[in-house]
């Protein structure tokens, strides 16, 4: 290699003199390129083989938690099976008093539908004789109730009914007065007794007493209400 020096002009400074034993800097690669694309080829499949494991790992934990979740749900349903199966059989020894209690409700039921129109007859009688005043003696009581669907509206005698209930029944009381006054006080206090409507005399006749008939409608405030469905409620 030959340098060459330029000296320096009139109008510059002379150029510096180049050592002519510097070492040059000098980059070249010398690797085949099979060698190149090796190394490359290895880079990647690192990276790739890298990216596989940390995705194997994070299927193997939650394939591991769905089988967790799995076997804590199986255990559950097991649990409740097990609870379902004991008291089955804790039922079934209580069978015959479930059977008993279900035939008592249907008892009950229909002795609710039977007595839905009974009458306490204890009650109205001691109301009719209660209503009699002094110097009225009742000697005999007699009644009964309409068949279903007959005389639910008005009564034998054809008046008109003036309780403003459902008649449900008749009741014809035979008795002595001192007076006509005390009998027909007794007739308007019958008008008046709870379940009981429209008295009318039927027979009178005066000798040394009053001997009266009177027939007086049974309305349905006289009906029993001690098997009703409210009834039962309140109890």
């Amino acid at each position: 290699m030959t340098t060459t020096l330029i000296p320096a002009g009139p109008s510059g400074p002379a150029a510096p003199v180049q050592d002519p034993f510097r070492p040059l800097a000098l980059a070249a690669d010398l690797l085949p390129p099979e060698i190149v694309t090796a190394r490359r080829g290895r880079r990647a499949r690192a990276v790739v083989l890298s990216v596989l494991t940390v995705f194997a790992l994070l299927l193997a934990g939650w394939y591991f938690m769905i089988n967790q979740q799995t076997a804590e749900a199986e255990q559950q349903l097991a649990d409740a099976q097990a609870e379902v199966q004991t008291w089955t059989r804790k039922q079934n020894e209580f069978s015959e008093l479930v059977t008993t209690r279900e035939q008592a409700e249907t008892i009950d039921t229909q002795l609710s539908a039977l007595l839905v129109r009974d009458v306490r007859w204890s009650r109205l009688l001691a109301s009719v004789r209660a209503a009699a005043p002094s110097g009225v003696r009742i000697t005999s009581v007699a009644g009964g109730l309409f068949i279903d669907g007959e005389g639910t509206g008005t009564s034998e005698s054809a008046l008109p009914n003036a309780s403003g209930k459902e008649l449900i029944g008749e009741l014809s009381i035979v008795g002595v007065g001192s007076g006509k006054q005390v009998v027909a006080d007794y007739v308007s206090a019958l008008g008046e007794v709870s379940g009981l409507g429209n008295p009318l005399f039927t027979d009178v006749h005066e000798e040394t007493d009053v001997d009266f008939t009177v027939k007086v409608d049974i309305t349905d405030a006289a009906l029993d209400s001690r098997y009703s469905a409210d009834a039962k409620k309140e109890n």
